[in-house]
């Protein structure tokens, strides 16, 4: 059996480098827009084609992983993604940038919810929330490193140098997650995802919410600080940096809290704090304003999300978990679609549609049992027995 320090560390490594491609983007359409000719009309095709990807990854390859293992999934799934990366660096134009980008999506969508499954599953379940939100804590990381990326690398290597170099640190990290022992679900009766509608159903809403707000804000925020505040590309890319740092303690109040107070409560508070921290992004005006708005919204939002996947496989028997947190993470790639599409539209108003949703989130999980320090897939399965609909109690 693996040591739970070991499994969170070697599977947070391929999620630091799926939330660094991911966050990195942003900060590639700045830095590539002058050579590939990329207004906002372009910018969002390659955004487009990215979060198709990851819609398709999501679905396909958490199906996937309940019949060949977690592990043969997400090998290949950081394996896909560290080849698109490299592949990135030889992008003529934006149609070949947006290609590219569809692939490594694949593997980005893919990685996230069958990795979330397999450290769930071999976590105790007295820690086994703990465990999942200091995976997601690797997220954070990943922000910093791209953050820093852009700050340092692309100045100094210029950005097609600094994505061959990410290609290879990627490929190194498959390799050495190769260590971790395979895991596969028990085999059942076929069993559709669907006879759990009435638990998919708040669990897709709280998943889309979260998407939509998030890449509908951070996406565009380096976009924004210089077309709305002013901000050089140099400073927007410092106050990113700074303000990411905040995630890293988001994600440990998160993890700390789940255990001791319950999926539920702190999902619910997160989610209300982060719509507040968005409407007071969309208010402020002076720098410390908005430092300030930005340091609560990096701290609560990515602590939701360590929550959201902590929560969302334990709803779930283990045969076919990999399918319904899969669908879970192609419903967050449609908000991840549409969110982004609301800022060209609307401005910073679009900050005022993320706060009413948000403030909505709530309603959605307590609709949901609570799960803490429960066996999620005896707990499930048993009931489920009783309940075709795995209707909540």
């Amino acid at each position: 059996m693996v040591s739970e320090r070991r499994l969170i560390i070697l599977s947070g490594v391929g999620w630091l480098f799926d939330a660094m491609d991911v966050l990195l983007l942003s900060y590639l359409l700045l830095a590539a827009a002058p050579e590939l000719k990329m207004g906002v009309s372009e910018r969002a095709a390659v955004i487009l084609a990215n979060n198709l990807g990851m819609l398709v990854g999501a679905s396909l390859f958490g199906r996937l992983s309940d019949v060949a293992g977690r592990r043969a999934v997400f090998m290949s799934t950081l394996l896909l993604y560290s080849l698109a990366t490299g592949a990135t660096a030889f992008a003529r134009s934006h149609l070949e940038l947006a290609a590219v980008r569809f692939v490594a999506g694949l593997g980005l969508g893919g990685e996230l919810p069958v990795v979330a499954s397999y450290v769930s599953e071999l976590s105790p379940p007295e820690r086994r929330g703990r465990n999942v939100v200091l995976l997601e804590s690797f997220w954070s990381l990943g922000a910093l490193a791209a953050a820093a990326v852009a700050y340092f690398l692309f100045p100094a290597l210029g950005w097609r140098n600094a994505m061959l170099l990410l290609a290879a640190t990627a490929l190194y990290a498959a390799v050495i997650r190769g260590t971790l022992p395979e895991h596969k679900p028990q085999r059942r009766a076929a069993l559709s995802i669907y006879a759990y509608f009435r638990r998919l159903a708040p669990t897709w809403y709280i998943w889309f919410a979260l998407a939509f707000g998030y890449y509908g804000i951070f996406l565009w925020l380096p976009t924004i600080l210089v077309r709305e505040r002013g901000l050089t590309v140099l400073q927007s890319y410092e106050f990113m940096l700074v303000t990411t740092l905040a995630q890293l303690p988001g994600y440990f109040a998160a993890a700390l809290l789940v255990e001791r107070v319950g999926r539920r409560p702190v999902a619910a508070v997160f989610f209300a704090a982060s719509a507040l921290s968005a409407l007071a992004f969309a208010h402020s005006q002076g720098p410390a304003q908005l430092y300030l708005a930005a340091l609560a919204l990096n701290f609560f939002n990515l602590g939701a999300w360590g929550v959201v996947y902590a929560y969302t496989p334990e709803l779930f028997p283990d045969h076919v978990r990999g399918a319904a947190t899969g669908s879970a993470g192609s419903v967050a790639r449609l908000g991840m679609i549409l969110g982004p599409m609301l800022y060209p539209a609307m401005g910073l108003s679009s900050l005022l549609v993320v706060t009413a949703l948000w403030l909505s989130v709530p309603v959605a999980v307590y609709a949901l049992p609570e799960t803490k320090h429960r066996g999620a897939a005896e707990d499930t399965t048993s009931r489920s027995a009783h309940s075709p609909s795995g209707s909540p109690s």
